[in-house]
């Protein structure tokens, strides 16, 4: 019981940041105010039930833990266009992604293990990828998800998600909070570079462009074991992505939560066939942006540790504007020890 008192602090420091975010997302998100000081060129008109949103993604806008950011045609120096159109009452919301000479056709990227690359059985992903693919994903705030940890090795054994009939005996619950995510069917650009993607579904249910039978799936950033984790000091400590197996689609949600929760875009490069069941995003990435704490201007990127702990400016400089080749932040303090 102590220890899940103590640890149960981190769940809770988490989701007062991440809290903080999202009321703020619920009122700027839309409807009218998304932009962020001298930041890029939004376009917000409308409500809850019928509105249209237009935002500028960059390279590595919001690049998640452990999320590689590959280089782009025309020395990086393009963006992709966003344009978020929805009616509730019509029941569609239709999604356009526009850009020139912004992707390479048919990507393969190549990554190093220990560098921008580990194994992670909770987000399951291959290594390289040839002759890739690119997906959108739509991401929004997540409802708060229970981890349980070994009450002897302190090891993550899963969330909630993952255990039909309830933990083991004796496993230590860690609320988390968590984003959720839905992804578009698969697309390429054009042989120069070019993109110009369309897209189209419900409002009232929303389900996977690629995988229509199934729905969002939940994302966070546990520690692997509670040893590593700082309950008072979260950038402290060492932080993995958890990507949850996707809901079927007889759970799907109204667009409505998204637009509530507001959005961080993201578009990933995916193998050409599904690499497990799990058929969740891999981490490698390309164009992103959020509207969470208002736009990220090109040049900037969301702050994962400012977000947890609440705390200001949410954006930073990327470290790798400027170049172009593939980047991947450093892993979040692997050598973290607090056991010791």
């Amino acid at each position: 019981m102590v220890a899940s008192r103590v640890w149960g602090r981190v769940g809770k420091a988490l989701r007062y940041g991440v809290g903080a975010v999202a009321a703020a997302a619920s009122f700027s998100a839309l409807i009218g105010n998304v932009a962020a000081t001298n930041g890029p060129k939004v376009a917000s008109k409308g409500t809850y039930e019928k509105g249209k949103l237009e935002v500028p993604l960059y390279r590595g806008a919001a690049q998640p833990l452990e999320l590689a950011v590959i280089p782009t045609p025309n020395n990086c120096e393009g963006h992709v266009d966003l344009k978020l159109e929805w009616d509730e009452e019509e029941n569609w919301v239709k999604v356009k992604l526009k850009g020139d000479k912004v992707l390479e056709r048919y990507p393969d990227i190549d990554r190093t293990p220990g560098v921008n690359f580990e194994p992670n059985p909770w987000f399951p992903e291959p290594e390289d990828i040839t002759d890739g693919r690119y997906q959108l994903w739509i991401v929004t705030n997540g409802r708060m998800l229970t981890f349980w940890y070994d009450p002897s090795s302190l090891d993550l054994i899963g969330s909630e998600l993952d255990f039909e009939d309830g933990p083991p005996a004796g496993a230590i619950p860690v609320p988390f909070p968590t984003l959720k995510l839905f992804g578009s069917p698969f697309f390429q650009p054009k042989a120069n570079g070019d993109l110009n993607f369309e897209w189209t579904f419900a409002y009232d249910h929303v389900v996977r462009g690629d995988l229509p039978h199934l729905t969002e799936y939940y994302l966070t950033f546990p520690p692997p074991n509670l040893c590593q984790v700082n309950p008072y000091q979260i950038h402290e400590s060492h932080l993995r992505p958890y990507g949850s197996k996707p809901l079927p689609a007889s759970e799907a949600p109204s667009f409505d939560e998204y637009l509530r929760g507001g959005f961080i875009f993201d578009i990933t490069v995916e193998p050409p066939t599904y690499f497990t069941d799990r058929a969740i995003q891999t981490g490698i990435g390309s164009y992103q942006q959020t509207t969470m704490v208002g736009t990220i201007p090109n040049g900037q990127s969301l702050d994962i540790d400012a977000v947890f702990g609440n705390v200001a400016p949410p954006f930073r400089p990327w470290p790798s504007a400027g170049s172009c080749e593939l980047y991947a932040p450093p892993f979040h303090k692997p050598n973290a020890n607090f056991c010791q």
